[in-house]
């Protein structure tokens, strides 16, 4: 005769199992040190940052323009790419701030190895959209950057100023008040569900 578990027995015991594992959610003291003044300087212009599984699935970061969200997969840890992902998420939180609803360029000229540019060029080819092309490029372009934080730093200041960001989207023929998260997905590389 099978067994029947109350639900909130079932889901603590989901819960215990998901703390043990790679995607279990992380607090922001996970991050690098060297990568505090930036979280601190996005939680003043009205951001959050949440070190869980994304919204967009197969996503090892999104940033989610609505509720102005840095989402970073736990996962991006074990694979040792969580300081490239939350730069390249703090990136599109920086391009939302000029007005708060349409996310723009910052325009940075940056320099990239030919190989590198290649790879990216490809990425932005085969995962994204023409409406996020550039968006898309300046973020890669920047999380390898060894100056990328007191970029970003400056970027935040001069375009969010002393306010609040608040909800952003691409302007790509949407309609009004609708919002396209952006999400760094790697092709090939699958995140567990």
């Amino acid at each position: 005769m099978p067994v029947a578990f109350p639900p909130a027995l079932l889901l603590s015991a989901l819960v215990l199992q998901l703390a043990g594992s790679p995607l279990a959610p992380r607090p922001e003291s996970a991050l690098p040190p060297e990568l505090m003044p930036l979280l601190r300087a996005l939680k003043r212009h009205g951001f959050r940052v949440r070190i869980a599984l994304p919204p967009a699935r197969r996503a090892y970061g999104q940033y989610e323009p609505a509720s102005r969200t840095l989402w970073l997969s736990p996962l991006s840890f074990e694979l040792g790419i969580a300081r490239q992902t939350f730069l390249h998420e703090a990136v599109h939180a920086a391009q939302s701030c000029p007005d708060g609803r349409v996310l723009r360029p910052i325009g940075w000229t940056l320099p990239l190895q030919p190989v590198v540019r290649n790879e990216i060029s490809g990425l932005l080819l085969n995962a994204y959209g023409a409406h996020s092309r550039v968006l898309e490029q300046e973020a890669f372009a920047l999380q390898g950057q060894p100056d990328a934080v007191p970029r970003l730093l400056r970027a935040l200041e001069q375009r969010c100023g002393g306010r609040k960001a608040s909800g952003a989207h691409i302007r790509n023929g949407t309609a009004a008040g609708q919002v396209k998260p952006l999400a760094l997905a790697v092709p090939g590389l699958r995140q567990p569900s």
